[in-house]
C-alpha cells in the first residue's frame, strides 16, 4: 500500500500549485480529526478541504417587499457585527431567495439593498460550526427621499414558468380588477364554464386560497368575494404531486396579500361594473404585526345582479318538438368576514388560526316559455311559467395550523385541522298557464313548489413532513383524514284544492357520510441538471348514504415527474399522475328536481367514480414552453337523458358513467417582447383530439373531434403610471362527453393608472367587448336530440379604485454596536 505524508507551515490548506512539505499522520489526526490516510495526493487534499469546510456555516433567507411579495435580484451583503467589515455578498434568485455558504462561525448582520428602496439591516445573527441558519425575511420598503428621482425600467414578466407550474404575477396586470373569478377568466390555460366551474388544462381542478381548501360547492361564492386586487400571485400547478388529493389533476393556488413587517398595512377597494345589470362592491383588509404576533382581517360586500338566457330545442321520438326559452335573473348579495392570527413561537415555528365566513342571499325569477309542435309544423300550444325564487346560505372555515422547521432547514413539519360547514336553502314556485294557437288560455296546470335544503359538514386533519436527506435526496410524506356529513332535503308540494300537499314520490330526505383516509410519500432527487420525483398516494374511501349500497374501496394513485436541464434555457420533462373524480354527494341520492313540467333531473345511486391516467411531456426551448398531454379516462361522468315519457313529453336526466374517453392535446406558452413598451403572453392548445364512447338510452354511441384554442395577453406601457392590457380568447368547436360544443371567443381590456404616489390605483375595464360569449351545445341520440344556446350579461364597463395605507417600521439591529456612523456610510 502506498502512503503519502505531507506538511506545510501555514494554517490554511494550500492549493495544489503550492510547494508541499511533510505532514505526519499524527498531525492530520490532531488538526483535522481524521484517521491516517492512504491514497493519492489529490485525494488527500480533497479530504482535508471537505473536513475543514464542514466547520463553517451556511446562511439562507429571503427578501420581500412591504406586501410580502418576493424580490428578485436584490443585493444581499454580509458584515461582521464587531467591526462592520464586509465578508461576502450575493443576489437573490427569481424566488427572492439567497444563500451564503462557507462562513466562519461568529456574529454577523445582513444588509439588503435595491434601487428605489431603503437599505434594510437585520438583527445580529449568530453562526455556529456545521450550522445552516435561516434568516428572518429581509423587508424592503420604498425610499421616499429617492423614489421621485428613480425611474424603474426593468420589465417584470407577468407569467413565470417553473418545472411543475406557472406563476401569474397579478399585481403587474391591468386586468387584476373585479373578483378573483373575473381574473381567472383571463389567466393562461384556465377556462370558466357557463356555470362558472373553474378548470385548468381541462382537468378536474382543486382551487386553494392561501394553500387552504374550500368545498367544491362553495368555491364559486368564495371566488366571487375575493377582489382581484388583493391577490399577489396565482400558481397554476399543472403537474401536482401526490401531496394533493387524487381527485384533482390540476391545482390553482391563489396567494393573497399579507404583510411581513412590524406595523400595520392595509387597503380599501371599491368597484363597480354595469351592463344590462350591475355589479358593485367594497372591500377592506388590514394586517398588524408586532414582534412575534401578526393579526389580519378582511371585510367585504358585493351586490351582483346577473342574467342568463337559455334556449333549448328538443326533438322527442323524431316527431315532437319542444322549444324552450328560459331567462334567469338573480339579485345577489355576498358578504365576507375573515380574521386570522399567527404567533411566532421561535424563528422557526409558529401557530396560527383562521376564521372565515361567506354568507350569501339571492332572490330572482325564472321566466320560461315552452312551445310545442310537430316537426316542421306550426306551434300547437305554449306553456308559460314565471318562477320566483329565493335562496340563502353560507360557507365558513375554522382552521388551526402549526409550522416547524429545524435550525438547519433540513426538516419541516406542517399540521392543520379544519372544520368547514356549508348550508344552502333554495325555494322556488312554479305558477304556469297554457296558451292555445290564438294566445288564449286553454289550461292552468296545478301550481307546485320545491324547497331544497343542503347541509354539509367537512372535517379535515392533515400532517405533512419534509426531510432533506443526504446526497441530494428529499423525502416528503403526510397523512390526511377527511370526513364529510351531508344532509339533503327536497320537499315537493303541489297545490290541490287551494292547499299545498307534499308529494312523497318527488320528495326525499337523504343523509350521506363519507370518510377518506389517505397517506402519501414522495421521494425527490435534485441534481445540478436532473430533477426526479416519485410519489404514491393511498386513499381508502368509506361512504354510506340513504337509498344506496355502502361504498368502500382502497386505491393507489402513483405520480412520477422527471426533468433534465440541458442548459439554463433548455430542458425537457415527463410526468404521470393517476386521479379519481368522485361523484358529487347530491348526485348519489335518489332526488327529483323539476326544472319545469317537461324537464326533470334525478339522482343516480348506481354511479361509479371516474378514473383518469394523465401523461405529459414538457419541452422548454428558451421562452417557448411546449406540453404534450394524453389523458385516458375510464367511466367519464356526463349529464344525459335516461328516460322519456312520450305521452306527457317529460324527459328525465341524470349523471351517468360512459365507457371510456381519450384526450390528446399540445399546450404552448410563449411570451414575446414586441417593443420596449409592448409585451405579450401567448398560450393555448395548438392541437387537440378527443374521443368518447358510451351507452345512452340503451344504445352505444361514439363521438370524436379535433379542436384548438388560444389566449393572447398584450400589455402596453404608456408610462410608469399608465398601461393598457388587452386579452383575446378563442376556442374552436369540439366534442366532450358525447356532446358537441360550439366555438366561443372574445376580447377584454383594462387601463391601469397609478395615482397618489403609487398608493392608489384606478382600473377602468371593459369585458366581453365583442359580445361573443355565447355557449352552444348539441346532443343527438336515436329517439332524442337537443340543441342548446346560452349567453350571460357579461358585456360590462367597470371601474375600480384601490388605496393602500400603512405605517410600517423596518427593524434595525437590536443592540447598539457602536458602529452607527459606519452603518450610515454603507450604501
Amino acid at each position: 500500500m502506498l502512503v503519502f505524508n505531507f506538511s506545510f507551515s501555514i494554517n490554511k490548506i494550500p492549493s495544489r500549485n503550492n510547494e508541499f512539505g511533510i505532514l505526519t499522520n499524527t498531525t492530520l489526526i490532531e488538526k483535522y480529526k481524521i484517521v491516517p490516510f492512504s491514497g493519492s495526493k489529490n485525494e488527500l487534499f480533497d479530504t482535508i478541504k471537505k473536513v475543514q469546510l464542514k466547520k463553517n456555516a451556511d446562511l439562507k433567507g429571503s427578501v420581500l417587499n412591504e406586501t410580502g411579495e418576493s424580490q428578485e435580484f436584490v443585493e444581499v451583503s454580509l458584515f461582521r457585527s464587531v467591526d462592520s467589515t464586509f465578508v461576502k455578498g450575493t443576489l437573490t434568485d427569481s424566488l427572492g431567495l439567497f444563500h451564503l455558504s462557507d462562513i466562519v462561525p461568529g456574529n454577523y448582520y445582513l444588509k439588503a439593498y435595491a434601487l428605489g428602496s431603503a437599505p434594510f439591516y437585520s438583527d445580529v445573527i449568530k453562526l455556529e460550526e456545521n450550522a445552516t441558519v435561516v434568516s428572518p425575511p429581509l423587508i424592503l420598503v420604498p425610499d421616499v427621499n429617492k423614489l421621485n428621482e428613480v425611474v424603474i425600467t426593468k420589465k417584470i414578466d407577468l407569467v413565470e414558468r417553473k418545472s411543475d407550474r406557472f406563476v401569474i404575477k397579478v399585481k403587474e396586470s391591468a386586468l387584476a380588477a373585479g373578483t378573483s373569478l373575473d381574473l381567472l377568466k383571463n389567466t393562461p390555460f384556465v377556462t370558466i364554464s357557463a356555470a362558472n366551474e373553474v378548470s385548468l388544462q381541462s382537468k378536474k381542478t382543486l382551487v386553494l386560497i392561501d394553500n387552504k381548501q374550500y368545498p367544491d360547492s362553495s368555491v364559486e361564492s368564495v371566488l366571487q368575494m375575493i377582489p382581484a386586487g388583493n391577490i399577489v400571485t396565482i400558481e397554476l400547478i399543472t403537474n401536482p404531486s401526490s401531496k394533493y388529493d387524487a381527485t384533482y389533476g390540476a391545482v390553482i393556488n391563489i396567494i393573497t396579500k399579507k404583510s411581513q413587517m412590524d406595523g400595520y398595512t392595509g387597503n380599501v377597494r371599491v368597484t363597480g361594473a354595469q351592463g344590462q345589470y350591475g355589479e358593485y362592491g367594497a372591500n377592506a383588509s388590514l394586517t398588524y404585526r408586532k414582534g412575534k404576533l401578526t393579526t389580519f382581517g378582511t371585510l367585504g360586500y358585493r351586490k351582483s345582479d346577473q342574467m342568463s338566457f337559455n334556449n333549448t330545442v328538443r326533438i322527442l321520438n323524431g316527431t315532437d318538438v319542444i322549444n324552450e326559452d328560459v331567462k334567469r335573473v338573480f339579485y345577489q348579495k355576498f358578504y365576507s368576514v375573515q380574521g386570522g392570527i399567527q404567533y411566532d413561537l421561535t424563528d422557526r415555528q409558529y401557530i396560527g388560526a383562521l376564521i372565515t365566513t361567506n354568507p350569501f342571499r339571492r332572490t330572482g325569477h325564472f321566466d320560461s316559455t315552452n312551445e310545442f309542435s310537430k316537426l316542421n309544423a306550426p306551434i300547437d300550444s305554449v306553456l308559460v311559467t314565471n318562477s320566483p325564487l329565493k335562496s340563502k346560505g353560507y360557507t365558513s372555515n375554522y382552521n388551526l395550523n402549526y409550522h416547524y422547521s429545524s435550525k438547519s432547514g433540513d426538516t419541516e413539519l406542517n399540521a392543520l385541522g379544519t372544520y368547514t360547514p356549508y348550508q344552502s336553502d333554495f325555494f322556488q314556485s312554479f305558477p304556469s298557464y297554457v296558451l292555445g294557437k290564438n294566445d288564449e288560455v286553454i289550461r292552468v296546470p296545478n301550481e307546485y313548489q320545491t324547497t331544497n335544503s343542503t347541509g354539509i359538514d367537512i372535517w379535515i386533519a392533515q400532517l405533512d413532513f419534509i426531510q432533506n436527506l443526504k446526497k441530494e435526496w428529499k423525502l416528503e410524506a403526510g397523512l390526511k383524514n377527511q370526513t364529510s356529513n351531508s344532509n339533503s332535503q327536497i320537499v315537493y308540494e303541489e297545490n290541490q284544492n287551494g292547499s299545498n300537499v307534499v308529494v312523497p314520490e318527488y320528495s326525499n330526505d337523504t343523509k350521506l357520510r363519507e370518510t377518506i383516509l389517505s397517506g402519501y410519500g414522495i421521494l425527490y432527487k435534485n441534481r445540478e441538471k436532473d430533477k426526479l420525483q416519485i410519489g404514491m398516494r393511498l386513499e381508502n374511501t368509506d361512504a354510506t348514504y340513504t337509498g344506496g349500497e355502502p361504498q368502500q374501496y382502497l386505491k393507489f394513485f402513483p405520480t412520477l415527474f422527471y426533468q433534465h436541464d440541458i442548459d439554463d434555457l433548455h430542458n425537457y420533462s415527463f410526468s404521470y399522475k393517476k386521479t379519481i373524480i368522485r361523484t358529487p354527494y347530491n348526485e348519489l341520492v335518489p332526488y327529483t328536481i323539476f326544472i319545469n313540467n317537461y324537464t326533470v333531473f334525478t339522482g343516480n345511486p348506481a354511479l361509479k367514480p371516474q378514473y383518469n391516467d394523465n401523461f405529459s411531456l414538457g419541452i422548454n426551448l428558451n421562452k417557448l414552453n411546449i406540453s404534450i398531454n394524453y389523458v385516458y379516462i375510464k367511466g367519464m361522468l356526463g349529464q344525459f337523458p335516461y328516460k322519456q315519457d312520450f305521452d306527457t313529453g317529460v324527459t328525465y336526466f341524470s349523471l351517468q358513467n360512459l365507457d371510456q374517453s381519450h384526450d390528446f392535446y399540445i399546450d404552448v406558452f410563449y411570451p414575446i417582447k414586441i417593443t420596449s413598451w409592448w409585451n405579450s403572453q401567448n398560450s393555448g392548445s395548438v392541437s387537440g383530439y378527443s374521443k368518447s364512447k358510451g351507452i345512452v338510452l340503451g344504445n352505444q354511441y361514439s363521438l370524436s373531434s379535433f379542436w384548438y384554442n388560444f389566449k393572447t395577453d398584450h400589455t402596453i406601457s404608456f408610462s410608469k403610471n399608465l398601461k393598457l392590457e388587452v386579452i383575446g380568447t378563442y376556442s374552436s368547436k369540439l366534442t366532450s362527453e358525447l356532446t358537441h360544443i360550439g366555438a366561443v371567443g372574445n376580447i377584454d381590456a383594462s387601463f391601469l393608472i397609478n395615482v397618489l404616489k403609487n398608493k392608489g390605483q384606478i382600473r377602468v375595464m371593459a369585458t366581453d367587448i365583442l359580445k361573443r360569449n355565447v355557449y352552444t351545445s348539441d346532443q343527438y341520440f336515436s329517439n332524442y336530440s337537443s340543441e342548446k344556446m346560452r349567453y350571460n350579461d357579461s358585456r360590462k364597463i367597470g371601474i375600480e379604485f384601490t388605496y393602500n395605507f400603512g405605517n410600517v417600521n423596518t427593524k434595525r439591529p437590536a443592540k447598539k454596536l457602536g458602529n452607527d456612523d459606519a452603518l450610515d456610510r454603507i450604501q
